[in-house]
């Protein structure tokens, strides 16, 4: 049985403990500081728990031992120091980061791993299953004109201001929102403001926006920068939205570096958080097929559902069930890879038909 340490106990955490335990397969153990949320864990998932306080410690070898892999569901900024535990202890590691910086650190470190031993970042739904969709359009292309990507997890019933809810890691939104993004444009990677590219659409009678965001194209640049003329990933909102975000992160400074705590106070105090969300995926390809012109459009919704008696969001369910799958196929040699892998790397068909995957296919 394939021996599993999550890290960090949060609603993703959360999640992937109980799909994991739930399948069956995989001996898990989860670590966290808060004695009361394991022994809750514990009672919900059946899943193992130890009390470490993993802010305090960084050096995290010791907790490894003993494990096949390590999933980190901490905040961004802790997950070069697990990876290097990871590759110490000898194991496989994974993680949902959407941060720049760390991915490109986990990279480096990936290059020392052993033999069989992978470093998987990015796993979860952006980046994770996007990337993964979208580069299974392309290959159906002869040549590549644009690739868009959009995706966004939204309140099905927002009531505020801002028309938002808090699904995942603040954290994690202010990173997005406040961090330089990259896309490719006339066949060069270029850097782009977020929160710029506004666009508006409707879909199914309701009004949305998109625009710029951190994190969400994974590695897809640099693996299409000489294939592709455009590439871009904008996240979607409810139509009003970011012109709220834009004052808060620029009007007010609060996307700088030294004052993003005092955003995370903010949205934390007064934005609530809701099980009800949806999250929408929409990727379009365009391009030479069979010598023509061809548009090839993927448009998904999921909605937040009850599994194994937990009411689990749509946010948790597709980042959770994201990492689930890559962690899966990877233990059933559905991917044989070593050292770094990028969620591109893996085929859509394996990644849809694995039992955790499934989850991505949306219900009639």
């Amino acid at each position: 049985m394939h021996r599993v340490i999550i890290l960090g106990s949060g609603n993703i955490g959360f999640t992937v403990a109980l799909l994991l335990k739930q399948s069956g397969e995989y001996d898990v153990t989860v670590v966290a500081r808060d004695k009361k949320r394991l022994a809750y864990l514990t009672a919900q998932t059946g899943a193992n728990t130890l009390q470490y306080d993993l802010e305090k410690e960084k050096d995290y070898v010791d907790v490894l031992k003993n494990f096949d892999s390590v999933i980190s569901a901490l905040p961004y900024y802790l997950n070069t120091e697990v990876a290097k535990s990871a590759l110490k202890a000898g194991i496989n590691y994974f993680d949902f980061t959407e941060d720049v910086k760390t991915t490109n650190s986990i990279k480096e470190i990936a290059k020392k791993a052993k033999p069989f031993q992978v470093f998987v970042p990015q796993c979860g739904l952006a980046p994770g299953f996007i990337s993964i969709l979208a580069h299974s359009l392309v290959k159906q292309f002869e040549q590549v004109h644009s690739v868009k990507m959009r995706v966004g997890a939204l309140p099905q019933n927002p009531s505020n201001k801002i028309l938002y809810n808090l699904t995942w890691s603040t954290d994690g939104l202010i990173n997005e929102y406040s961090n330089e993004c990259f896309a490719i444009k006339d066949s060069k990677l270029v850097t782009i403001q977020p929160l710029e590219g506004l666009e508006k659409f409707s879909l199914d009678g309701l009004e949305y926006e998109a625009f710029n965001t951190s994190g969400g194209l994974g590695t897809l640049c640099e693996t299409l920068e000489d294939k592709v003329k455009e590439l871009n990933y904008k996240t979607i909102r409810y139509k009003g939205h970011r012109e709220y975000m834009d004052f808060l992160i620029n009007g007010l400074y609060l996307g700088q570096e030294k004052r993003r705590y005092l955003l995370k106070e903010i949205l934390e105090y007064a934005i609530p958080t809701t099980k009800q969300d949806v999250v929408l995926i929409f990727c379009s390809v365009t391009g030479l097929k069979n010598g023509k012109l061809e548009q090839v459009t993927n448009v998904r919704k999921i909605y937040n559902q009850v599994m194994y008696k937990q009411e689990l969001s749509s946010i948790q369910l597709t980042t959770a069930t994201g990492l689930c799958t890559v962690l899966d196929l990877f233990v059933n040699k559905k991917i044989e890879k070593n050292g770094f892998m990028k969620q591109e790397d893996i085929n859509i068909d394996d990644f849809l038909e694995n039992r955790f995957g499934r989850e991505y296919i949306p219900k009639d």
